[in-house]
């Protein structure tokens, strides 16, 4: 019994491969070609078909039964063909048949599945006599594609090998008629080996129909070996369900979801849903309604498809209001949509296609608003209010009115109805509110001015528009036109509207604003003036407005002129020449030798200022006095100081105080006067000491140039020296003015 015991142990050595993920199921499979397990009597040449290997080996596989009826010390096959390896197992075939194929070199071979089947990986249980073989191996499919998984793959003898190792030391023996069949290798061979082919994602979802194998070993030299045995297939299926739970997406949402449950045999899965962003789990939450894809991908990264869609359960609900709900024409209204239920973002309102949670309009007829909300998941929901226009009150009727500038006038509303109230204002408008009354007063009217005026009814409506009402100005004549007056003391003052207007009143007061009315016409007469005297005219035209001022009107006095100031200017043997400065306002000039007993005019004419007397002996003094007159005897200036001028004698020298060199012909140059003079040197200097004239000749006057421009006004000094014809030297020394 213990011999037994050992002999099933050192039997049944199996080997689990690192590569397994998953149980491996037999696959129950059709076209073995050769029978090569020995499984009871009589003898082994009679319960299989072909040796396995070379004919000088002659070699078969047996059962544990065949070993026991053999009685073979160790070795065999589970009578059962089932072959363990780890979690996977191999089913051999039944025994009593064909239970190999056998895949010389250069043949191919195929097995067929009896139920195609979808597959992710299938294990092929095999070996090689006499060496090692080169296969290639081809995975057919019901719709006819195929798929070349392994070419020139090296399938290990099967004494030996060590790759992928499933199972070893189940013996060989003869076939033979018996009763010696010389069984060896065992417990460590023959060996059976496992060839792994994982299906690529496409193919895995068809149905697998066949495997085609291709021995194309080239060594060693032993044709027709070796010998491919393929002896199971054992397989994991493919499958896939996926069942989805659709939550539809409310108002509230997006909160849609879709739940999917993936069952299948290559799990676990992986998920991303064509979400933004991605979603990774087999749930997708916070959908909008519409339609979505998810990716599902196995644990062999082979990837499918979902795609559901998200209905809209639309429950949105809003109300409309309106505030206020009657308005007066032209007034405005504040519409609102409220949210009862859902998450709303977009709000049209009807008429007037206007966008808006909270809108304002302005309707101009009694009627309705609808509201249309939505958002952007589908949802939508519409709700109606009713907008009441009030009537407007009639513009009320105001007479326009007109003014005098400064008038006041009162702005009154022909039959003002009752209940009513009226605003007036300063624009037509908006503006500001003057007051609020049938009436309305306006004072000290300087300006055309216009105000209006509303009626508001006791719905608080408005008139549609504001009647105007102008105050217009009369014309306000212009300040009369009179010139001032002048007269002597005690005399008296006659003013007069220059120009007066037909139907216009003038007004002679004592004052600029207010004051006595002295007198109205278009003359007013003073008497006795004895000072300067102010009076004010204004002009009342016919609509009996006032000028704006009062034009002022002066009388003046007349004043005495200023008195001449009389100088000798010219001394000669035979004349005498005086002159004066013009006095300012004087129209002329008288002249007295006697103290004003007799007067005449000036030798230069009645406004001259000169006045020679020739014809005199030398040595003759002449004495007058000049008075300068205007318009009035009172300007009559007094007589001016008695001035005397004296003729030169035979041997006296005169040189002339004063010059004027303004080319008017008249004492134009400064001369040296003298009748016994045999020579002279005459010179004259400015004020800084400069020499400016020089002259040798009596003819040759200065004519006020230096250096060819004109000598400003001003004292001039002089020296000179005469030599008169009797030897006698004169030297004289003296100012001059010069006078332009």
């Amino acid at each position: 019994m213990r011999i037994v015991q050992a002999y099933i142990i050192s039997f049944w050595l199996l080997i689990i491969s690192s590569n397994a993920t998953a149980q491996l199921i037999p696959i129950q499979l059709t076209g073995f070609t050769q029978d090569a397990v020995a499984e009871s009597g009589p003898n082994s040449i009679t319960t299989t078909t072909q040796q396995v290997d070379g004919g000088s080996s002659n070699k078969v596989m047996y059962t544990n039964a065949f070993r026991i009826f053999a009685g073979i010390a160790g070795g065999g096959l589970p009578d059962n063909g089932l072959i363990p390896n780890g979690a996977d197992n191999y089913q051999l075939a039944n025994y009593t048949g064909n239970n190999a194929l056998y895949v010389y070199r250069n043949e191919t071979r195929n097995l067929s599945l009896a139920v195609p089947t979808s597959l992710a990986r299938i294990r092929i249980l095999g070996f090689t006599t006499e060496g090692a073989s080169a296969l290639n191996i081809t995975l057919n499919f019901t719709d006819a594609t195929s798929t070349t998984y392994l070419s020139g793959y090296s399938l290990s003898d099967w004494f030996n090998g060590t790759a992928n190792l499933v199972l070893q030391g189940f013996g060989r023996c003869d076939r033979s008629t018996g009763p010696t069949y010389n069984a060896d290798a065992y417990p460590s061979n023959p060996r059976m080996y496992y060839i792994d082919v994982a299906l690529n994602c496409t193919d895995r979802a068809k149905q697998l129909q066949s495997v085609t194998f291709s021995n194309v070993s080239t060594t060693p030299n032993n044709a027709p070996f070796p010998n491919a045995v393929i002896m199971a297939i054992s397989g994991i299926g493919y499958s896939q369900n996926i069942s989805p739970v659709i939550t539809p997406s409310n108002c509230n949402g997006p909160n849609g979801s879709i739940a999917l449950t993936v069952t299948g045999s290559s799990s676990p899965y992986t998920y991303s849903w064509n979400t933004n962003p991605v979603q990774t789990n087999a749930t997708a939450t916070g959908l909008a309604p519409g339609s979505y894809t998810c990716t599902i991908t196995d644990a062999g990264g082979c990837p499918s498809t979902y795609t559901g869609t998200v209905p809209l359960n639309n429950n949105a609900a809003i109300t409309a209001t309106a505030t206020p709900t009657a308005i007066c024409p032209g007034g405005q209204v504040t519409l609102t949509a409220n949210i009862t239920t859902g998450i709303l973002t977009s709000f049209v309102w009807m008429p007037g296609n206007i966008s808006g949670q909270t809108i304002t309009v302005s309707p101009t007829a009694t009627g309705s608003y609808s509201v249309t909300a939505t958002n952007n998941i589908g949802c939508s929901a519409t709700a109606t209010v009713g907008v009441t226009i009030n009537p407007a009150p009639a513009a009320p009727v105001v007479n326009s009115v007109s003014v005098c500038p400064g008038g006041n006038v009162v702005l009154q509303v022909q039959n003002p109805q009752t209940g009513f109230t009226y605003n007036w204002y300063d624009a037509a408008t908006s503006g500001n509110l003057l007051t609020t009354g049938t009436s309305y007063s306006v004072s000290n009217v300087l300006a055309n001015a216009t105000y209006y005026v509303e009626a508001v009814n006791i719905q608080g409506c408005n008139s549609a528009a504001r009647t105007a009402v102008t105050i217009t100005l009369n014309a306000v004549p212009a300040a009369p036109a009179a010139s001032a007056v002048s007269v002597c003391i005690n005399t008296n003052a006659v003013f007069s509207i220059t120009n007066p207007q037909p139907g216009f009143v003038y007004n002679w007061y004592d004052a600029a604003i207010g004051g006595n009315l002295l007198g109205t016409g278009a003359t007013y007469t003073a008497n006795n003036i004895t000072n300067s005297t102010t009076v004010y005219a204004e002009a009342v035209n016919t609509t009996n407005c006032n000028s704006a001022t009062r034009t002022a009107v002066t009388v003046s006095l007349l004043q005495q002129l200023v008195t001449p100031v009389v100088t000798v200017t010219n001394t000669t043997f035979t004349s005498l020449t005086f002159s004066w400065a013009a006095v300012s306002g004087a129209t002329g000039y008288e002249i007295t030798t006697n103290g004003g007993s007799t007067y005449q005019l000036p030798s230069s004419g009645a406004a001259g200022t000169t006045h020679t007397i020739g014809g005199l002996l030398g040595n003759t003094s002449i004495t007058i006095q000049v008075r300068a007159l205007k318009t009035e005897p009172c300007e009559t200036s007094n007589l001016s100081a008695a001035v005397t001028g004296t003729t030169l004698s035979s041997k006296e020298i005169f040189v002339p105080n004063v010059f004027t060199p303004n080319g008017d012909g008249k004492n134009d140059r400064l001369l040296v006067f003298g009748n016994y003079v045999s020579s002279i040197r005459f010179q004259v200097f400015n004020q800084w000491g400069q020499l400016v004239f020089l002259s040798e000749n009596m003819s040759s006057g200065w004519d006020g140039i230096y250096k060819g421009q004109p000598s400003p006004v001003g004292v001039y000094a002089y020296t000179l020296k005469v030599v008169l014809q009797d030897g006698t030297i004169i030297n004289k020394k003296g100012s001059v003015n010069l006078i332009r």
